[in-house]
């Protein structure tokens, strides 16, 4: 579809298999320190692996993947809202499925920088610290249901998203809303 656009990364099984090396790694740093115990160079491995893929990934998956796009009838995105969710795409990424938002039930957005989003990680506020590759953007999406916040520092392909993209994407959102 030529008015299409999709943004960051669709979750794959890159988390798992990291988690995997990690969990082998640790196994073969302990058995090579402790030869004679291959039972807990077994159980460190493993627990290297659920802890990588069970609280670390699922903690950073939104950073890292979070495949959305837009097109003129809708917003298509993962649902990752629960950490059980998160936890499923991790394990089981080819099962992960769009939800769909009409563009009719967008009842307000707002594009971001980053600078005019209150930080909720600091007592203070303030604004959200930048990432040092690239400028952060996000996509807030105001609906009856709640609130959806989509980033679109960086398209599909990890290249950086251009102003004209982001304009192309204002025009199809505003275009829903006349």
């Amino acid at each position: 579809m030529e008015n299409e656009f999709s943004f960051a990364r669709k979750i794959s099984f890159e988390p798992l298999l990291g988690s995997i090396f990690l969990g082998v790694a640790v196994g073969v740093v302990v058995i090579s320190i402790f030869p004679n115990k291959p039972l807990m160079s077994t159980l460190c491995g493993i627990v290297a692996f659920l802890i990588d893929s069970m609280v670390i990934y699922p903690r950073s998956l939104k950073h890292f993947y979070n495949g959305w796009k837009i097109n003129t009838k809708g917003i298509y995105y993962v649902d990752d809202g629960t950490w059980n969710k998160r936890i499923k795409l991790i394990y089981l990424p080819f099962v992960q499925q769009y939800k769909y938002l009409p563009l009719s039930q967008i009842r307000s957005f707002a594009v971001s920088d980053g600078k005019d989003i209150m930080n909720t990680q600091n007592i203070t506020g303030g604004p959200i610290n930048h990432p040092l590759s690239r400028k952060e953007r996000l996509l807030v999406v105001n609906t009856d249901q709640g609130q959806l916040v989509l980033n679109f520092s960086w398209d599909y392909k990890g290249d950086t998203v251009t102003d004209k993209k982001i304009n192309q994407i204002v025009s199809i959102l505003k275009s829903s809303s006349c």
